[in-house]
């Protein structure tokens, strides 16, 4: 039995096990330190590496290997602000004989191929920078052995004749146990990295961040694209794309003029997406050409693009596509514990599982009857599974919305199930608004249906399954009407299937909603709010359905009824700085001290402007997290 710790040091930090080819447990940083997006380019105590293994049933004592990923790391550029090892780290010796350090694109290329479970494959990972070194190779050293190599002097004739290399695309054939590498393309250094573009993850994050004015925009590119532009169209994929049998992109078309209302930017959202997809299916049938293998595997934050996905899932020479469920970096730690016990497997072909799952992280807290009284919950009668389920569609059916607190977290960045928002499409009136309200999201931001993968066909129209929500499909035209909250405006939706085996208490829901007669289709969103990580605790859950719009909060054995909203009169707390940022619909209103920084509501800014005490709903979740962090106080 070989277990296998992997860890990722770099944006979106995480930790993974991997025991015999199996993935056990995998948690993102931020769902621990419950900053959205942390992560840090060294080994700290801040790494989830405890909670990991608490959550695999293992402590450190049982692990075989340990692999970690350092992202930021520059040869010959180790040291001051930028250490390999924090000075307060101890959670084990970096130089234990058991610690390795794997290169970027092996740990992405290794967490889609082992999860998808293929004998053999083509890999493709395309994102903004892998690992940079003087030779552009792949490696999998000793910690004390990629130290030296990263922290040591170069003479001058040896700089003088290398450069560093930074991957930004691998092109991988996985066969008889052993990664190829086919093809590589690297970053070229550039003083305006955020204007000049050279791959697909740069034109998507470069065109995201000038829309949107801040990171982690592509999601919402995405979701502009598909909106209607009425106007003559200010760019096309052709401005962006040179023709030719392999697209180049181009430079020079980058003087744009965005307008300040974000939903009138459609037009250069959708040639983006379009010059987008031309790059991504080109570089995917080259891969395929390459290996001559025709099942596909992609990783990178690239992959997080459904409508990409969907394209290349639409290639006639493509079999099969596997994406994880966390393609983007927080999925390196994956790759790396699988790699970890790769050097040690004798059966590497025919080793892995295929991963259908994503529910990687803890368990849901029970919420004690004292803790849900003390948030203003009566406590109902535990009841079981199928009663529970056929409790919780009749709230949906009756058009309430409830979010679900149970089972094992999400480890990607979607919430499938487990920590989410739903309601039904057809019962809940107004559905989108109320979801975006609660989110505060834009209102032409989508939201995604949630459907029995045996009713796929039936209302849906793309790839064969989607248990990880990462493709697009067209809702069939003879449900566009009844489905309208979950049609995005390009007649498009991001389906989740739902199978017994892999969410058995969301699929009985959705059978007990078919058995009342009702569409069994469901409306999903993540379970947090803005610049929140998806909900972990049974506090923050309790917390957080109190909002409004919410009226029930499911766990693995109870049916909590939110309690009304409590009107609470707050004022800002001494030292607390008021701020907007941007204007019209994309504005940002935020409350901060020098501890913490909370997005509000427009209505809740507006209120502390115009009086000292402002009297708010304090079941509302900016509140709540505002008096959490101190920004604000009750009057």
């Amino acid at each position: 039995m070989t277990v296998a710790l992997g860890i990722h040091c770099g944006h979106e930090s995480s930790c993974a096990v991997v025991r015999d080819g199996v993935l056990l447990a995998a948690i993102q940083q931020e769902r621990v330190t419950r900053r959205k997006y942390d992560g840090q380019e060294a080994l700290t105590n801040r790494l989830p590496v405890r909670e990991v293994l608490a959550t695999a049933g293992l402590t450190l004592d049982d692990v075989d290997v340990i692999v970690s990923s350092f992202q930021a790391a520059g040869p010959s550029g180790v040291g001051l602000q930028r250490p390999l090892v924090s000075a307060s780290f101890d959670l084990f010796d970096p130089y234990d004989e058991r610690h390795h350090v794997v290169s970027h694109h092996l740990a992405h290329a290794a967490s889609a191929l082992y999860a998808s479970g293929f004998p053999e494959a083509t890999v493709l990972v395309s994102d903004s920078a892998g690992t940079s070194s003087w030779d552009g190779a792949d490696f999998c050293l000793p910690f004390g052995e990629f130290f030296r190599a990263y922290y040591r002097d170069m003479s001058r004739a040896d700089l003088e004749s290398s450069r560093v290399h930074t991957e930004m695309r691998s092109m991988y054939a996985f066969r008889h146990g052993r990664f190829q590498l086919l093809e590589r393309a690297f970053s070229r250094p550039h003083n305006q990295p955020d204007v000049f573009v050279q791959s697909e993850a740069s034109l998507y994050d470069n065109v995201a961040r000038f829309l949107f004015r801040k990171e982690h925009a592509h999601g919402q590119l995405m979701a502009l694209a598909a909106l209607p532009h009425e106007q003559p169209a200010r760019l096309t994929a052709d401005d962006i794309i040179a023709p030719g049998d392999v697209p180049r992109l181009r430079n020079g078309w980058q003087l744009l003029d965005a307008a300040t209302e974000i939903t009138q930017n459609a037009d250069i959202a959708q040639a983006v997406q379009e010059a987008f997809n031309r790059l991504i299916v080109a570089q995917a049938a080259r891969a395929v050409e390459l290996s001559g293998i025709p099942d596909l595997c992609c990783a990178g934050g690239v992959f997080l693009n459904l409508s990409g996905n969907s394209a290349i899932a639409a290639l006639p020479q493509v079999r099969n596509l596997y994406v994880p469920s966390c393609p983007h970096d927080a999925g390196i730690s994956v790759g790396a514990a699988y790699l970890g016990w790769a050097r040690t497997s004798a059966d590497l072909p025919a080793g892995s599982v295929k991963v259908t799952s994503d529910f990687l992280g803890r368990a849901a807290e029970p919420i004690a009857p004292e803790l849900a009284e003390s948030h203003g919950y009566s406590v109902p009668a535990a009841h079981g599974g199928a009663d529970l389920s056929r409790r919780a569609a009749d709230v949906l059916l009756d058009g309430e919305i409830l979010v679900r607190y149970a089972g094992r977290a999400e480890f990607g960045p979607r919430a499938l199930g487990n920590r989410s928002i739903l309601c039904h499409p057809v019962a809940c009136h107004d559905a989108k608004s109320k979801l975006n309200g609660i989110k505060r999201r834009q209102p032409w931001r989508p939201v995604a249906p949630m459907v029995r993968a045996e009713d796929l066909r039936t209302y849906f129209v793309g790839p064969d399954d989607a248990p990880f929500m990462n493709y697009d499909f067209m809702v069939r035209e003879e449900y566009r009407g009844v489905l309208k909250e979950i049609v995005h405006d390009d007649g498009s939706a991001r389906v989740q299937t739902v199978t017994e085996v892999d969410n058995p208490a969301l699929h009985k829901i959705l059978t007990c909603i078919a058995e009342a007669g009702r569409i069994p289709v469901l409306v999903n969103t993540s379970f947090n709010g803005p610049a929140q990580p998806i909900i972990e605790s049974a506090k923050e859950a309790l917390d957080f359905a109190r909002h409004p719009d919410i009226g029930f909060l499911l766990t693995d054995d109870r049916l909590f009824a939110s309690p009304p909203p409590r009107k609470t009169m707050v004022r800002r707390a001494e030292g607390t700085v008021m701020a907007v940022f941007g204007s019209g619909e994309s504005a940002r209103y935020l409350l901060s001290n020098p501890d913490a920084q909370v997005p509000v509501t427009r209505d809740l800014f507006v209120a502390l402007l115009e009086q000292e005490n402002a009297v708010t709903d304090g079941t509302a979740t900016d509140v709540i997290e505002c008096l959490r962090a101190g920004v604000l106080e009750e009057a």
